[in-house]
C-alpha cells in the first residue's frame, strides 16, 4: 500500500536558552499535515505540545538530534515521519581550561585582588585570566597596583594590560605597575605628599593657580614614572637578549585625594581601557582618550617613543569634582564588553549601569573576592583578561 511521504523541519536551538518552536510540515500536495506525536530523547528538556504543534522547554543536550515522529491527513490512517532539531552547544561549554607549561618564565596567578580600607576611603581592585588566556594555556597578562597612604590621605590605582602579542608581555605589565607605582608612592608619602595636599588645600580659594602648579607637578610626576617604568623593562629585556617589545604594556595611573566634599584626581593614560570620575548618578567625565589603531584591538604601547611624543601632557588628566562618587580604571577586557565604543564610554546611563552591578559587591562581606568573582561575566567574543580597580569614599553610614 501507497504511503504518502511529508517533510518536517525545526529553526535550531541552543543549549541553556528556552526554546519554543513548531514543527513546519509539507506533503506532496503542499498540504500541512497534523503533528500526532514526537518521541523526544530522554534528557533532551524538551517537550511535545499536540495542541499547538511546538515543541518547548530549555534544551540540555547539544548534537543533531533526528526525532521520530507520527502524523496524519486528517481523521483516520497516521503515519511516520522523522524530524532533524539541531541543538547548538553553549559557547561557554566549547571553551577549555589549560594550564600553561611549568617551564614557562614569568609565571602569574590566575587572579588577583586587593582591599584597602582607611577611616573615610576604600580602594579596592581586581584581576582575572581572560577565557582566551585559559583556552590556549597562556597566562594572565593584566596587572594592577593600589596603595594608600594614611598619612597625607593620598590613593594611587595603576592597571596595565600586556599586548596579547607580546611573548613576555605579562612582566612587562607587572613590572610597569610596580616600578611606576613605587615612584609616585615615594612623592604622595612624606613631605612632598605634604607639600602636594598643601597646594591641593588652596584649590577652592585659588583654583587656577592650585591647578596649574599641581597640574606641572603630576606632568612630572607621571612623565618620570613612564619614564622608570620603561627603564626597567628594557633592562629586564636585556637579561633575556630579548627586545623591549616583547614587555609591551599599556598603563593607566589614577591618583586621588578627598578635600572635603570635593575629589582631587591626577590621571595619566597610555592605552586602551578607561579612566573615568562617575557620579553623581548620570554623570561621568572620562579622564582621557583610550589608544585606538585602525584596526580593532589595536593601541598604543607604553615606550620610548611616547615619551618624547609633543603629545604626551594630552595624556595627563586633571580633576576637581564635587559629590563624586567613585573613580574606575579598567583594562579594555572590561571596557570593551561593558561599552563597546568610544561613543558608550561617554554615555553616563551605561555607568550607571556598571555601578548598579558593581555597588552590591562593594557592600559585601568579602568584596574584593566577589569582584575577582564578577569579572568572569560571560560576553561573546570578549574573552581577554579584565582587571578593574576603584576608589570611593566611605559614606557615615559606611
Amino acid at each position: 500500500m501507497f504511503e504518502p511521504r511529508a517533510s518536517f523541519s525545526l529553526p535550531n536551538a541552543k543549549v541553556g536558552i528556552e526554546y519554543a518552536a513548531r514543527i513546519e510540515a509539507r506533503n506532496a500536495d503542499g498540504q500541512s499535515p497534523i503533528i500526532q506525536d514526537v518521541k523526544l530523547p530522554e534528557g533532551l528538556g524538551l517537550r511535545f505540545d499536540p495542541e499547538s504543534g511546538e515543541l518547548r522547554g530549555t534544551p540540555l543536550k547539544a548534537g543533531d538530534h533526528r526525532l521520530p515522529l507520527r502524523w496524519s491527513q486528517g481523521p483516520g490512517a497516521s503515519y511516520s515521519g522523522e524530524c532533524l532539531l539541531i541543538v547548538n552547544p553553549d559557547p561557554r561549554s566549547l571553551w577549555k581550561v589549560v594550564e600553561p607549561p611549568e617551564e614557562a618564565p614569568y609565571p602569574k596567578p590566575h587572579t588577583d585582588h586587593r582591599l584597602l580600607q582607611a577611616e573615610d576611603t576604600c580602594l579596592i581592585a581586581a584581576s582575572r585570566r581572560g577565557r582566551s588566556h585559559e583556552h590556549a594555556g597562556s597566562f594572565r597578562d593584566d596587572d594592577y597596583l593600589i596603595e594608600l597612604d594614611a598619612e597625607n590621605g593620598w590613593s594611587l590605582l595603576i592597571v596595565a594590560d600586556g599586548a596579547g602579542s607580546a611573548q613576555f608581555s605579562r612582566e612587562g605589565s607587572r613590572l610597569a605597575v610596580t616600578t611606576a607605582g613605587a615612584h609616585l608612592l615615594s612623592n604622595l608619602t612624606g613631605e612632598q605628599g605634604a607639600h602636594l595636599s598643601a597646594i591641593l588645600a588652596s584649590w577652592d580659594a585659588e583654583p587656577e593657580a592650585s591647578a596649574k602648579t599641581l597640574g606641572t607637578a603630576f606632568h612630572y610626576l607621571f612623565h618620570e614614572a613612564a619614564n622608570l617604568a620603561i627603564q626597567s623593562i628594557e633592562q629586564e629585556a636585556a637579561t633575556r637578549n630579548a627586545q623591549p617589545r616583547d614587555y609591551a604594556t599599556t598603563l593607566l595611573a589614577a591618583v586621588v585625594k578627598r578635600q572635603g566634599n570635593s575629589t582631587f584626581i591626577a590621571s595619566f593614560w597610555m592605552g586602551d581601557g578607561a579612566i573615568a570620575a562617575y557620579g553623581p548618578r548620570g554623570r561621568v567625565r572620562l579622564m582621557g582618550t583610550p589608544d585606538g589603531g585602525e584596526f580593532a584591538g589595536q593601541t598604543r604601547f607604553l615606550d620610548r617613543a611616547a615619551l618624547a611624543d609633543q603629545g604626551f601632557a594630552k595624556r595627563i588628566g586633571l580633576g576637581y569634582f564635587q559629590d563624586l562618587t567613585a573613580v574606575l580604571l579598567m583594562t579594555d577586557g572590561v571596557s570593551d564588553p561593558r561599552f563597546e565604543t568610544d561613543n558608550g564610554l561617554s554615555d553616563p546611563s551605561r555607568w550607571d549601569a556598571l555601578w548598579d552591578e558593581l555597588a552590591p559587591i562593594l557592600e559585601s562581606a568579602d568584596p574584593d573576592r566577589a569582584l575577582t568573582d564578577w569579572l568572569g561575566f560571560f560576553s561573546p567574543g570578549n574573552h581577554d583578561d579584565r582587571t578593574l580597580a576603584l576608589y570611593w569614599a566611605k559614606t557615615k553610614e559606611d
